[in-house]
């Protein structure tokens, strides 16, 4: 374990943070530009809503596949050619003369982007420490949200009239993407996980035929499906239900629980290591943001600023503890890591296709939000049901329980 401290590891993380944030700006990009490209290529909410969905729909066929190419290949070439992929078809929206030209360049831009979570833990677990892991991962998922974040409030107002329009824009930012798949390349070296006649031996079905066959995988998989319905949800539905309730500025509203997330992406991830333990911050923090869901569909003033904010902290834990559980694991560790984590994502992002339409329905058939509240709360609150049979993985578990993850 010593030779995980070395100081290579702080390239592994700026790199991993500066490929997560570069991706979402290319991906991100395109909400606040769609009344402008609008005007040149006729779309429907529809239409916007299926060029966004497509990136999902992506993620259920290269997640997995991902997963298996970062164990077999390693995560330089499985992630630098993820990033390639993402750049290519951002760049391949500049020449777009139609709706079906856009989604067919977000699907494949979505397939890029499939792959790189599995990546993340894998290459974070070879070259961090256990008492640093959800750390690192919470690092690399802010990166997300600050690309997000950044994006969605420049891409119109300030890239697009000094880029020569949103085609100059889409340009712009998946050439960042290029630049750091380049640097990935460049400076990024695989650790191994075992002997070089171990790794030839790999096959990829017998990776998932492994992977399928642990039970705690399948737990993990669930409770991300089940928060998946949840998160998605709550993004798609919530601005516009404040909205309908009379609650100025939602949009802002919804900003500061996402703002939440960004800093417990670190905070929760630090304080998880700290403390040792996975299981009871997985537990508790669903069933918190399962409480603050109902709270959305009732509150207003401070009281509805501060349930956002506990949501939004709830929510920002969940990602950077749960992601670390997997290469924690004795019969999943490093090796199996990116596998895992594919499929994991796989089953998640199913989750996160269907809770919105779900909710959504509840919502027109009852004409109030509180039926879509109440299912979307009860999602996150059998999650945490799920998570009881876990076995913790966390440094500081009880003898007995999940061993450690054998040293490098």
């Amino acid at each position: 374990m010593e030779a995980q401290k070395s100081n290579f590891r702080w390239v592994v993380l700026v790199l991993l943070f500066l490929s997560l944030f570069t991706a979402t700006l290319s991906m991100q990009c395109m909400p606040p530009l769609f009344s402008e490209i609008a005007e040149q290529i006729p779309l429907t909410k529809a239409q916007m809503g299926t060029i966004m969905g497509v990136i999902t729909l992506a993620s259920l066929i290269f997640a997995p596949i991902g997963g298996a190419l970062c164990d077999k290949l390693g995560s330089r070439w499985a992630l630098g050619a993820s990033a390639v992929i993402v750049a290519a078809a951002g760049m391949c929206r500049y020449f777009a003369g139609s709706a079906t030209d856009l989604i067919i360049c977000m699907l494949i831009l979505g397939a890029g982007m499939a792959m790189y979570p599995p990546n993340l833990p894998k290459a974070l677990g070879t070259w961090f420490p256990r008492q640093d892991l959800a750390m690192a991962n919470g690092i690399c998922i802010s990166g997300m949200g600050i690309g997000g974040a950044i994006v969605m409030a420049t891409a119109k107002s300030v890239l697009s009239p000094n880029l020569g329009g949103w085609r100059g824009t889409v340009v712009f930012l998946s050439a960042f993407v290029l630049a750091v798949a380049i640097l990935w390349m460049l400076f990024y070296k695989d650790r191994s996980t075992g002997t070089a006649a171990e790794k030839k031996k790999q096959n990829v079905f017998e990776n998932f035929k492994k992977v399928l066959k642990v039970r705690d995988i399948w737990l993990i998989a669930l409770y991300y499906g089940l928060n998946m319905i949840s998160l998605l949800a709550v993004i798609t539905l919530l601005p516009l239900t404040l909205e309908e309730r009379g609650v100025e500025k939602s949009g802002e509203l919804v900003g500061v629980m996402m703002g939440a997330t960004v800093v417990f992406n670190i905070l929760g991830g630090i304080i998880s290591d700290k403390v040792g333990k996975r299981k009871p911050f997985l537990l508790i923090c669903a069933v918190v943001f399962g409480v603050c869901v109902l709270g959305f569909a009732n509150f207003t003033g401070t009281m509805l600023i501060i349930v956002l904010i506990i949501a939004g902290a709830a929510m920002g834990t969940i990602a950077p503890v749960l992601m670390s559980v997997p290469v924690e694991m004795e019969k999943i560790g490093t090796a199996l890591a990116g596998t895992a984590m594919g499929f994991i994502f796989m089953l998640g992002n199913t989750g996160g296709f269907v809770g919105p339409v779900v909710a959504g329905k509840l919502m027109d058939m009852a004409g109030t939000s509180m039926p879509g509240f109440i299912f979307i709360a009860s999602a996150l609150i059998v999650s945490a049901g799920v998570i009881i049979p876990l076995k913790e993985t966390g440094r500081k578990r009880k003898p007995g329980e999940e061993p450690s993850v054998p040293s490098h």
